[in-house]
């Protein structure tokens, strides 16, 4: 019996956390929660090192942006895939754009056209589940 893949989940909407979570659980998921960009980077500082993280942007202590700079500081979670969740407008997303994906992200997702089966589906191309 193999382990269950992790999502670390970085979002501090908790209604959206609680959606997310849960689907992600009935899929076959392990969720690891951070409410905040600080709550993420204490996670991975304690050695947590999720298969996944799906990261929101806008948040209101550390951002996005800068979780992911300093993931990129630490060797073992440079290769950890990030899929980004934003309401920024595309406009802006667009604008960004490079630095996304300098930063490594895989995919991004807007979030209120997206819902949690397409969530799950972005997952599923970046980290398929392994045979339970």
């Amino acid at each position: 019996m193999s382990k269950k893949q992790t999502v670390l989940l970085v979002e501090d909407d908790i209604i959206l956390v609680e959606m997310y979570e849960t689907k992600l659980e009935m899929e076959g998921y392990r969720v690891e929660l951070a409410h905040s960009g600080k709550e993420a980077l204490e996670k991975l500082k304690g050695k947590l090192v999720p298969d996944l993280i799906l990261l929101d942007i806008l948040m209101p202590d550390v951002n996005g942006f800068e979780v992911l700079k300093e993931m990129k500081k630490i060797p073992d979670y440079r290769s950890i895939p990030v899929i980004m969740l934003t309401n920024l407008g595309e406009a802006k997303i667009d604008m960004n754009q490079e630095l996304i994906y300098a930063l490594g992200v895989r995919d991004y997702l807007i979030k209120s056209r997206h819902t949690p089966d397409e969530v799950v589906e972005k997952i599923r191309k970046v980290l398929p589940l392994s045979d339970v």
